[in-house]
C-alpha cells in the first residue's frame, strides 16, 4: 500500500477541495476547529461520524491545538462531504473530503503541522479495513495499524490505536471460528485507554457475554450507558435480559 506524504497529499487534494470562504487572517496560531457536516447527504457520501473518526485517527495524542466537532449543514450539499476549518476568526470550507488522503490535506493546511507518517499509515489501514467485506482482511489490516502504532510509545495513546483495537475486537467476534479471547483482550485495552468511548464498551459487553462472563458483560453495559446516553435504553434492556438469564 503506497502512503503519500502529507505535503504531496496537500498538493493533490487542494485541486479538488474548493475554497469557498475568504481567508481573513493567518493560520499560524495554535487552536483550530474542524467542523464535519453530519447531514444525511454528506453522511451518505462518506462524511459524518466515519469521517470524524478519520480525522481523529490522524491526530497525535500530544497535539492539543485541534478540536474536531459535528456540524449541521455547511451548504454545497451536492459537492459533499463538506468540512470547515476555523482559525483566528477565518473559515475555509472544503468540499469532497471523504477519505484519509483529503482529510490529511485539510489538517496539513489548517494546523501547519507535519503529523507522524505512522498515523497516516495506520489511518489508511483502518479506513481500508472498514470498507472491506472480508473479516480476515479486516483483521489483517487492523493488526497492521495496531503494530505500526505500537512501535511508538506516544502513539499507543492515540485515538487511532484505541480505535483499531475496538474495531479488531468486533471483527474477531465475527470470525469463523470466533476469537473471543482475542476480542476480550482488545476491547479491555481499548476501554482502559479511553473509558469515555462508548463503542469500545459496546463491543466489550458483547465479548464478555460470548465468553460466558455475564457479570462483566453487565458491568460493561452500565459503562456503555454512562459513556453515551443514546445507548442508555438499549443497555438497560440488555442488562435486564442478562440478569434474567443468569438466575
Amino acid at each position: 500500500m503506497s502512503i503519500p506524504s502529507f505535503r504531496r497529499v496537500f498538493a493533490s487534494a487542494m485541486l479538488m477541495a474548493l475554497l469557498l470562504l475568504p481567508v481573513v487572517t493567518s493560520l499560524a496560531n495554535q487552536y483550530c476547529t474542524i467542523k464535519i457536516c453530519h447531514n444525511k447527504d454528506c453522511t451518505k457520501k462518506g462524511g459524518g461520524e466515519r469521517l470524524m473518526e478519520t480525522f481523529q485517527d490522524l491526530i497525535p495524542p500530544t497535539y492539543k491545538g485541534l478540536i474536531i466537532e459535528n456540524a449541521g449543514c455547511l451548504s454545497q450539499c451536492g459537492n459533499g462531504p463538506n468540512v470547515s476549518a476555523e482559525k483566528n476568526g477565518s473559515e475555509r470550507l472544503y468540499l469532497g473530503i471523504n477519505d484519509v488522503t483529503s482529510a490529511s490535506a485539510v489538517l496539513d493546511v489548517a494546523t501547519g503541522e507535519d503529523f507522524p507518517i505512522s498515523l497516516l499509515m495506520a489511518a489508511s489501514a483502518i479506513s481500508e479495513a472498514q470498507q472491506s467485506n472480508s473479516f480476515l482482511k479486516k483483521e489483517t489490516l487492523l493488526t497492521s495499524a495496531i503494530e505500526t502504532l505500537a512501535k511508538d510509545s506516544l502513539l499507543v495513546e492515540s485515538f487511532a490505536y484505541m480505535h483499531a483495537l475496538f474495531l479488531r475486537a468486533g471483527v474477531r467476534l465475527e470470525l469463523m471460528p470466533s476469537n473471543v479471547e482475542g476480542a476480550l483482550e482488545d476491547a479491555r485495552l481499548a476501554t482502559k485507554l479511553d473509558p469515555s468511548e462508548a463503542k469500545a464498551w459496546r463491543v466489550l459487553a458483547r465479548a464478555e457475554e460470548e465468553g460466558g462472563n455475564v457479570k462483566e458483560a453487565i458491568d460493561a453495559l452500565r459503562r456503555l450507558a454512562k459513556a453515551d446516553a443514546l445507548y442508555a435504553t438499549k443497555a438497560k434492556k440488555e442488562i435486564e435480559r442478562l440478569s434474567s438469564s443468569n438466575h
